[in-house]
């Protein structure tokens, strides 16, 4: 009953005091008996009733609950105890959380001591923790004045029956709070005695606390008093902590991990940086600036606080990944930059912009023109990103075109329709330009002819660029002709883009035809692979113009799609399997090619071990041609040598359609492979079952192979 009580007190206690460890009814409330003359002791305290010892029955009653409490308590009771006399030796009053034992009648003797019983619950006191001082609140009443009392606090190890004060000063002991009591007038006295830490923290294990009302054993007078109430082991937090790391980059959160001991309940971290102090027990903290901070961590709780000044955290400056380009504004044709960086990293760049990720060079005519963000991002130290601008203008554009590529000598001038602005030259002499800038032709002035007239663009922008010129073919004429031809009359769709045929006289105008086919009104080119395959009229209109009657002509064009061509997939062969025919190509009647290949047979020996490209070409009757490609593996299929393997013998060989097999060793799988690389039969045979029938097979020549635990063997066979 008195531990079981003990346990609630102690759990009230913990929930209280954020779970440091008390000395079990430390306030006196709990005791064993209701009321007097049933009250015995307070619970977890013993005195003289519960002594051990020779003389333990000679104890008399020396302790009482009392109801005059300390000023300020919020209990009802304190406990009590006296000096008493027996046999004519002053016996101190003595109350503890261990147990009395009354070995001998010289109150010097070691044999009189208190001890731990740390077997027993109802003589011990658990602790582990650490605490750094003993408060506790006395009123002793000496009859001597002069004569002080005693308080006794001590942590020790697992030993058991650990004696106070015999083993207080030994190597079991971990630290003590001891103190005289001196007499105040008889009123009540609070007292704070520290601990002294003499051994090492984590060997505690036990608490043995002790009142006596005169600090030397049998030195008291019968009569002499000592009231004690509200004891309480205090724990001033220690403030420690860790860091996730010492030297960071920028920005990097560095996280601070409260090790505190002594259970605080607040917490308070200034980063050194000029941020507001963080209360989290673990806080994550960013330094924007490189410096070097001191992080101060306070921590308290009910009984005071302490500050912890430990750590210095160095934030590294970030590396200058700045980077620069000699001109920001660029021409395709221009001399490809490369960028200046201190520290070059992995360039990059927003899309359509062509770079070098480990140089930063820009390839301008690969890239789109356009304005673009390159990036440097440099890894090394802290790492850092650096961006910078560049502008790829576009070439001129030196596209134009008149209105009809074929004038009336007697018609008005002619103006081209141009892009960029640049300037117009002609070949050969006879054709005069009202301006070269805007490329207007004085038709009357020019000479009767054809010419070639050349558009050289330089833009908006200064991009001048070899290819920014281009040329059409003009004629002047008093009696326009539109005829024309292609070179073929059909084409195949991947063939080269065709351009109209002029007879003599003979000139383009502009180019139309039905729906379908791609071209080129001003020129006449067909692009084949944008157009739809089929049959179309081109037609050639040159308007009337002046004096000048309109002319057209017409031609009739074909554009052939290719064939749609396949090959389907190879079985894996083996490189010893003899050649045999390629087949799976469609339409029939194409060619197959490739390393291996010969009049259409695919030799695995020839073609060596590794993958090889069987190509599959077919052209239809209007002469496009498509291909289509597979692979085939050719494999080893190698089982052991063959004194690793039990040899099977196969007979007859050639055979007419049964096959036995001799020296089967266990149930061994095979496979009958075809020349073409294909299983046409597989199952199991043993000793006993040891025939293959493979009469209903074509004639020809087969693999047999045998799988054993030892390997794989195989055996050509011939059927015939």
């Amino acid at each position: 009953m008195r531990k079981i009580l003990l346990s609630l007190s102690l759990l009230t206690l913990t929930l209280q005091a954020s779970a440091q460890t008390q000395v079990g009814n430390s306030n006196f409330e709990g005791w064993e008996g209701a009321s007097s003359p049933e009250i015995k002791e307070p619970l977890n305290w013993n005195s003289f009733m519960t002594a051990s010892g020779g003389l333990a029955g000679a104890a008399n009653q020396q302790m009482d609950r009392v109801t005059s409490i300390r000023p300020g308590s919020t209990g009802t009771y304190a406990v009590r105890i006296w000096c008493n006399s027996i046999f004519g030796v002053a016996a101190n009053g003595n109350v503890t959380t261990g147990q009395i034992n009354m070995g001998n009648i010289s109150p010097t003797n070691s044999a009189n001591h208190n001890k731990s019983v740390t077997t027993d619950v109802n003589f011990s006191d658990p602790m582990t923790d650490s605490p750094d001082s003993l408060v506790v609140w006395v009123k002793h009443k000496p009859v001597t004045t002069s004569k002080l009392g005693r308080v006794s606090c001590v942590i020790h190890n697992n030993t058991n029956g650990y004696k106070d004060p015999n083993d207080v000063a030994g190597a079991n002991t971990v630290a003590t709070a001891i103190s005289s009591i001196s007499y105040n007038g008889g009123n009540w006295q609070r007292l704070s005695i520290p601990f002294t830490y003499v051994g090492t923290p984590s060997n505690a294990a036990f608490i043995i606390t002790t009142f006596t009302t005169n600090q030397t054993p049998g030195g008291g007078n019968g009569g002499d008093t000592l009231a004690i109430d509200d004891m309480e082991l205090v724990y001033v937090p220690k403030a420690l902590f860790t860091t996730s790391g010492n030297i960071v980059c920028p920005n990097s959160p560095v996280t601070f991990t409260s090790t505190s001991t002594n259970f605080p309940t607040s917490y308070s971290w200034n980063f050194g940086d000029g941020s507001p102090v963080s209360t989290t027990q673990n806080p994550s903290h960013p330094y924007a600036a490189p410096g070097t901070y001191n992080v101060t961590l306070s921590v308290a709780n009910q009984w005071g606080s302490t500050t912890s000044t430990a750590t210095t955290i160095t934030v590294n400056a970030l590396p200058d990944a700045s980077l620069s380009y000699t001109q920001a504004t660029n021409c395709p044709a221009d001399t490809d930059p490369v960028p200046t960086a201190t520290n070059a990293g992995t360039f990059s760049s927003t899309g359509g912009l062509t770079i070098n990720a480990s140089t930063g060079a820009i390839d301008l005519s690969a890239s789109t023109p356009g304005m673009y963000t390159v990036t440097n991002t440099y890894t090394g130290g802290c790492g850092n990103t650096g961006t910078t601008s560049i502008t790829i203008n576009p070439p001129a554009n030196s596209t134009f075109s008149y209105p009809s590529n074929t004038i009336c000598a007697t018609g008005s001038n002619q103006t081209p329709t141009i892009v960029d602005a640049g300037t117009f030259s002609s070949t050969p002499a006879g054709l005069v330009f009202v301006s070269t800038t805007t490329g207007e032709i004085n038709v009357a002035g020019s000479t009767l002819g054809t010419y070639t007239i050349t558009y050289d663009a330089t833009g908006s922008v200064a991009c001048p660029t070899s290819g920014s010129s281009s040329n059409i073919t003009i004629t002047i004429t008093s009696s326009p002709d539109a005829s024309f031809t292609y070179p073929l009359a059909a084409y195949c769709a991947d063939a080269t883009d065709p351009d109209p045929v002029f007879g003599v006289g003979a000139n383009g105008g502009v180019f139309s035809s039905t729906a379908g086919l791609t071209i080129n009104s001003n020129t006449g080119a067909i692009d084949l692979s944008a157009s739809t395959a089929g049959t179309y009229t081109v037609t050639n209109t040159i308007a009337a113009s002046g004096s000048c009657p309109m002319a057209s002509g017409s031609f009739s064009i074909t554009v052939n799609a290719l064939p749609n061509v396949a090959l389907g997939t190879f079985t894996d062969v083996c490189v010893y399997n003899p050649a045999f025919a390629l087949s799976g190509g469609t339409p029939a009647g194409g060619s197959y090619s490739g390393t291996g290949v010969s009049g259409g047979n695919f030799n695995p020996s020839t073609a060596g071990l590794g993958s090889e490209t069987i190509t599959y070409s077919f052209t239809d009757a209007n002469n496009c041609s498509n291909t289509a490609t597979n692979t085939i593996n050719v494999e080893e299929c190698l089982g052991l040598n063959e004194n690793d393997i039990a040899t099977v013998s196969v007979y007859p060989n050639p055979t007419d359609g049964k096959l036995t097999l001799s020296n089967v060793i266990g149930n061994t799988s095979f496979k009958v492979v075809s020349v073409s690389g294909q299983v046409v039969l597989s199952g199991v045979v043993s000793n006993t079952a040891n025939t293959i029938d493979i009469s209903s097979f074509e004639n020809g020549i087969y693999v047999l192979q045998l799988t054993q635990e030892q390997g794989l063997q195989t055996i050509r066979i011939i059927k015939k």
